[in-house]
């Protein structure tokens, strides 16, 4: 039982929040490369279309099962964590609709892997 006096503190570990961060990063990512002025001559990045770099954190947008799909698991749960999740997420979800297009992929994948920075 929780005593009802002690507020608890706010939690700075958990998958959640993990999750998010890591989605947040991905989205601020794609962010910086869109709003990226000309390269320089000697530019050693991949361009984000090149497909797999090799990268763990450019890749994963690309195969495997990244932090949105886990975002998507733990906000189909029902509650106020979920809710906040939800918003949160929504909001990451708006700025990454923004920096991408729609590709002609299959309607079986998520809306997130169907879209491409529009660079």
């Amino acid at each position: 039982m929780v005593n009802p006096h002690r507020p608890r503190t706010t939690r700075t570990e958990g998958w959640a929040l993990q999750y998010l961060a890591q989605w947040r990063r991905r989205v601020e990512y794609l962010e910086a490369r869109v709003d990226q002025k000309p390269r320089a001559l000697f530019d050693n990045r991949v361009s984000i279309l090149a497909g797999f770099t090799g990268c763990p954190g450019c890749d994963g947008h690309f195969f495997g099962d990244g932090p949105r799909d886990a975002l998507e698991r733990l906000m189909r749960r029902d509650g106020r964590r979920a809710h906040r999740l939800r918003v949160a997420v929504a909001r990451l979800d708006q700025r990454y609709r923004d920096v991408t297009v729609e590709l002609d992929r299959s309607r079986t994948m998520p809306w997130w892997e169907r879209r491409a920075p529009w660079v």
